[in-house]
């Protein structure tokens, strides 16, 4: 076994948008900065297979939108249950990022020397606002976003580490000791000291066998804190993209083009979504479309598993001159989007469960931090469109300066080294194993999308919880003969564990909320207007109840 040492800092878990804005800002105030990330920093995250557009409160003179308003929206569309504190830095601090983004030579559209704002259902007023992609795929003009970012990392001099993985946390007497890392290209394992870690490496959207994030995102970050010994909380809570298109393409079909003028249709071409959500087409938010897709599925009335999206209503001069980059796509597949229809269907978007932390990314043990999806509160139980890369850019910034400040005054803590020889134990071929790895991913992936994705009931959430201990049960039984493989059988082992912890919490939150859709509890009960956290011991995961304002509940 090669072990290599590496003393740091801060460590940032994570190369997507918001590892590399955490990094930024940490070296800015004076820290010592290493990213470590799976893929490649700068092209990995979801950030770039989003629309790179964000939803903020544009500072423009004229301008009817305001802090109070979005907060009020973000609260709306979370039913509630949000962290207000965190809800509302946010969204008070949305409009800053603008001028940082800039900064940093981000470029975005203007109109007469104003930003180019659309509306999105579920927000009150324009404000999401798209940058310049001209350049980049439609499908990954994401990267928009995320050069003028990685580019500064560069400029900067920041140690990044890519191709690697880290494996387990270390900590010395409940504090942040360091971290064991897996370089997959060189085959060696890397120790590393450092006295805070910045967790921003992503979501759990890889755990569902239908998603529509990049590779690799499955459920690290929720892993680490939780054997670490963080609370994790509202892990139930998993936003599914209503609108991803099946047919003539695969990509999504932009939540915007309802603000302008799209519909969804069935089979008969008929309208439907005013029978499941007030208002219609242009006011029903992500979950409740998603869910209104797939009712209509079932019912019958779907085509090809999905349903019809028309933007034959959309303005000509609307369509091509905001959603240019999306018709040239389907044009290029023979399809004129302002007289053809396409298919699109609902697939695993975001994860609202994470790391439960404080208004400077703080989690429950001192020196970790996370931060972006990785980390949970600020959108409750269903997320406005936008509003992510606009928590990547708030959050991402203030985890960065807190993991600075907080290693400026702490030493090294010494890594215990028992628990280091048992953690390193634990990654080791077992070239003897007769269970197929990748089997049991996709297993698990199955399992996952059959009884915890868009609709939920217990009879479905139990069984889908049995087999994952079916799978937990033989782990050691799995062919592991690589460094690679050693990753992902790591990932496989996250996967099992996030994913129980998932159903756990739908099976305890009996009614339906936001994105938890349970058919046997159809409604919203005042009972459930608060928050389940989640924490491991020695008998077991816990789940405790908090009220919002409330005192923990243990079960």
């Amino acid at each position: 076994m090669v072990i290599k040492k590496l003393v740091t800092d801060v460590l940032v878990v994570g190369g997507g948008s918001t590892g590399l804005i955490a990094a930024l800002e940490a070296e800015k105030n004076g820290a010592d900065v290493t990213i470590i990330c799976k893929q490649k920093a700068g092209r990995s995250g979801n950030t770039i297979v989003s629309g790179s557009a964000f939803s903020v409160v544009v500072p423009e003179e004229g301008n009817p939108d305001s802090e109070e308003i979005y907060f009020n929206d973000l609260i709306r569309s979370g039913k509630g249950i949000n962290q207000k504190e965190l809800t509302r830095t946010l969204a008070f601090n949305s409009g800053k990022t603008i001028e940082w983004l800039e900064d940093y030579g981000m470029e975005f559209f203007k109109t007469n020397n104003e930003y180019v704002k659309r509306q999105p259902p579920g927000h009150s007023h324009p404000r999401s606002v798209p940058t310049i992609w001209d350049g980049y795929s439609y499908l990954a003009r994401g990267l928009s976003f995320m050069k003028p970012l990685s580019e500064s990392v560069i400029k900067r001099n920041i140690r990044v580490m890519e191709q690697t993985v880290v494996a387990h946390l270390l900590t010395t007497n409940g504090k942040i000791a360091g971290a064991i890392a897996i370089d997959i290209n060189e085959s060696e394992f890397i120790v590393i000291s450092c006295k805070s870690i910045i967790l921003a490496n992503g979501g759990a959207g890889g755990m569902f066998s239908h998603n529509n994030n990049t590779v690799g995102i499955t459920g690290d970050s929720y892993a680490l804190a939780y054997e670490a010994g963080a609370v994790l909380k509202d892990m139930e809570f998993v936003q599914f993209y209503p609108t991803q298109m099946i047919k003539p393409l695969k990509m999504p079909a932009s939540n915007p083009l309802f603000g302008d003028g799209a519909v969804l249709r069935n089979k008969d071409k008929e309208l439907f979504i005013h029978r499941y959500v007030e208002g219609g087409d242009k006011a029903a938010t992500r979950d409740k479309m998603a869910q209104a897709i797939f009712q209509e599925v079932e019912r019958g009335y779907g085509v090809e598993g999905g349903v019809y999206f028309d933007c034959s209503g959309i303005p000509k001069e609307v369509l091509e001159s905001k959603y240019s980059h999306f018709c040239n796509q389907l044009k290029k597949k023979g399809v004129d989007p302002q007289k053809d229809m396409v298919i699109v269907s609902p697939t695993t978007h975001y994860f609202l469960g994470g790391v439960k932390i404080n208004t400077n990314c703080e989690s429950s043990i001192p020196g970790l931090y996370a931060a972006g999806e990785a980390a949970t509160g600020t959108h409750g139980a269903n997320r406005l469109s936008g509003s992510s890369i606009a928590d990547t850019v708030v959050f991402g910034k203030i985890a960065g300066e807190s993991a600075a400040e907080y290693s400026a005054v702490n030493q090294h803590a010494k890594i215990n080294s028992q628990d280091l020889s048992n953690k390193l134990e634990r990654l080791k071929v077992n070239s003897k194993g007769e269970e197929s790895l990748a089997d049991k991913k996709e297993l698990v992936r199955s399992v996952m999308w059959r009884s915890a994705s868009v609709v939920r009931e217990e009879s479905i959430l139990r069984e889908g919880l049995k087999q994952l201990y079916e799978v937990e049960s033989i782990l050691d039984k799995i062919a592991v003969r690589n460094y690679k493989e050693i990753v992902s059988f790591q990932e496989l082992a996250n996967m099992i564990t996030v994913g129980k912890l998932t159903i756990k919490g739908a099976l305890e939150r009996k009614e339906s909320r936001g994105s938890h859709w349970r058919r046997d509890y159809p409604d919203q009960s005042e009972d459930y207007l608060g928050n389940f956290e989640y924490s491991k011991s020695s008998d077991g995961d816990i789940i405790n109840y908090r009220p919002l304002d409330g005192l923990l509940i243990n079960n």
